[in-house]
């Protein structure tokens, strides 16, 4: 447990470190976030997700999305996930309606376990790599993306994801 929250801590300033100097690169510095659902095929769950980009420049943005995902209960014995995500992402194309981008970044997948009254809580960091599609629309972006998330540790799995993202410093 430990050794799980200087990892997040770690990662907390490394996004306020990211995201207080990109300041100082952004060509438009747009701010988008939004709702969407994300399901884990290691969890075998789907989830309910939220996340939000800040562009850097034309091509590069970052981010971080949460997932929670719904929880099981079977037997007696309750089960929840959480995902913590910190992405990157390279837009390698862009139209006026479309944008197809790659990403890559950090995950951190938490499970609870609860039974008889006794709890015990687990995480895994590891590495997300996958590609999207965003859809511009008048109101926001629709959005669909795969990823591989948890590489490199025991909880990999493959992870589709989508929702909408709202502009909210137009």
């Amino acid at each position: 447990m430990k050794n799980a929250l200087l990892k997040l801590g770690f990662l907390a300033s490394f996004l306020f470190l990211m995201t207080s100097t990109t300041n100082l690169f952004a060509q438009e510095g747009a701010i988008v976030v939004g709702p969407g659902l994300a399901y884990g095929s290691e969890v075998e769950k789907l989830g309910i997700k939220v996340d939000g980009y800040y562009s850097i420049n034309e091509e590069f943005r970052a981010g971080l999305d949460l997932v929670y995902y719904f929880p099981d209960s079977e037997g007696g014995i309750d089960v929840n996930f959480f995902g913590f995500n910190i992405n990157g992402n390279y837009i390698f194309y862009s139209e006026e309606s479309i944008k197809a981008y790659a990403l890559a970044g950090i995950n951190i997948l938490r499970v609870k376990v609860e039974a008889g009254g006794n709890s015990n809580t687990n995480s895994e960091t590891g590495l997300n790599l996958g590609a999207g599609i965003e859809f511009v629309q008048d109101f926001g972006n629709i959005f669909g993306e795969f990823r591989l998330a948890g590489l490199g540790g025991d909880a990999d799995q493959f992870v589709l994801g989508a929702g909408v993202r709202f502009p909210i410093n137009k």
